[in-house]
């Protein structure tokens, strides 16, 4: 996927394998007792995004302690930085066999998704 350049807390990340992103509203819609609708709109651009890499166990560690940070900061293709929270998306999967590839404890497949804040 060329041209969607991550940073994760000012470190670039290489391009992942799938990636997708939306800006979907924040709101509460509601049904009042007439019928009609209500909504509280707390913002309609807030930042979301899945992305998955195939990656050797360094980047896979590196992917798993950004996980656990409470909120990081988040940029795509130099776009202003966004806070949120970056989460595992399932386990890491280890690729078949890929545990004999020198230089690495394996092959893996990682995905997370981001929810701006």
């Amino acid at each position: 996927m060329l041209g969607k350049y991550i940073t994760v807390n000012n470190k670039v990340m290489p391009n992942p394998d799938k990636f997708s992103y939306n800006y979907p509203p924040d709101e509460n819609v509601f049904t009042s007792e007439a019928g009609t609708q209500m909504s509280n709109i707390k913002r309609l651009d807030r930042l979301t995004f899945a992305a998955s890499w195939n990656c050797s166990s360094r980047l896979r560690d590196e992917l798993l302690v950004l996980c656990k940070i409470p909120s990081v900061t988040v940029s795509i293709d130099g776009a202003e930085a966004v806070s949120g929270r970056l989460r595992l998306a399932g386990g890491p999967e280890l690729v078949e066999d890929s545990e004999y590839t020198n230089g690495t404890d394996g092959l893996w497949v990682v995905s997370v998704t981001f929810e701006g804040e």
